[in-house]
């Protein structure tokens, strides 16, 4: 049991501070021509929750496969958690201008945040109509042995990160669960 707990813990804190880069401060506001982060959460008739994020233009909608639930008082805009898995969407300020370059960019930031970086695979995808990159990659954190899945796209001339990880023991039991995600995800 307590080592589930230091793995949730992980997981968060690797998500939030190893997300890809520098971090733009992010407001919430309710006032409607904001053009900072905001977050509204409705129940569908599934009872699931259906996430809407509006991020500058972008607005992100989801409704994630069953038993995923939202991270309450999260900093990223769309974090889920589901046993010891968690899937986050948000902006990123990569510098490239194409997605060779955010995946060159992003594999030299894994490489230094991470230990025993091993890039599993790599593949060109297409999530919402838009052209996207895939890139596995296991590491050990704190003893621990973790898997990810990050997919960057670009959205209304932006990067945007859609990062699935878990321990690498259970990370391929959800994968279902990703495709169901990549497959499902909506950037207006």
């Amino acid at each position: 049991m307590k080592k589930f707990f230091i793995a949730i813990f992980y997981i968060i804190i690797v998500f939030a501070l190893c997300s890809c880069g520098k971090k733009a401060p992010v407001e919430t506001s309710t006032a409607s021509n904001d053009a900072s982060a905001k977050v509204e959460q409705t129940s569908t008739t599934k009872e699931t929750t259906n996430t809407e994020v509006k991020a500058k233009d972008a607005i992100i909608e989801i409704v994630p496969p069953d038993g995923w639930t939202p991270v309450e008082g999260s900093v990223i805009p769309v974090q889920y958690m589901k046993q010891t898995a968690s899937f986050m969407v948000k902006s990123e300020p990569y510098q490239s201008k194409d997605l060779d370059g955010v995946i060159s960019e992003a594999k030299a930031i894994f490489e230094k945040s991470f230990d025993g970086v091993k890039f599993e695979s790599e593949e060109e995808i297409e999530v919402d109509g838009k052209e996207a990159r895939k890139m596995i990659f296991t590491c050990e954190i704190s003893s621990m042995k973790m898997k990810f899945e990050y997919v960057f796209l670009f959205a209304n001339e932006k990067v945007y990160v859609i990062t699935f990880g878990d321990l690498t023991d259970t990370f391929d039991s959800l994968s279902s669960d990703y495709e169901q995600i990549l497959k499902d995800i909506r950037f207006k």
